[in-house]
């Protein structure tokens, strides 16, 4: 299961707001001041969907992830699952 964990403030609100649409995600919180957005295979975050400026878009991840980053661009992020034992 890939989880990302999103700070609950309104830079990142639109991170929740735009995967809530999308099927197979599932949105909990926020619990602690964080969100959790999961899903059971991949989770593709897309910044101009979200309407984000840059500088947001480059700190999406500081509330934490468990999942890969599989592709980071200029405008899509694409996150995995791992596919390492722990």
């Amino acid at each position: 299961m890939i989880e990302v964990h999103v700070i609950d403030v309104p830079e990142f609100q639109a991170m929740v707001d735009t995967m809530r649409a999308k099927t197979a995600v599932t949105i909990t919180g926020p619990v602690k001041g964080y969100w959790t957005i999961s899903a059971p295979d991949e989770l593709t975050f897309d910044r101009k969907a979200m309407k984000m400026k840059p500088a947001v878009w480059y700190g999406i991840f500081t509330g934490g992830l468990n999942g890969e980053i599989a592709h980071w661009g200029r405008d899509e992020v694409r996150v995995v699952g791992t596919n390492r034992a722990l």
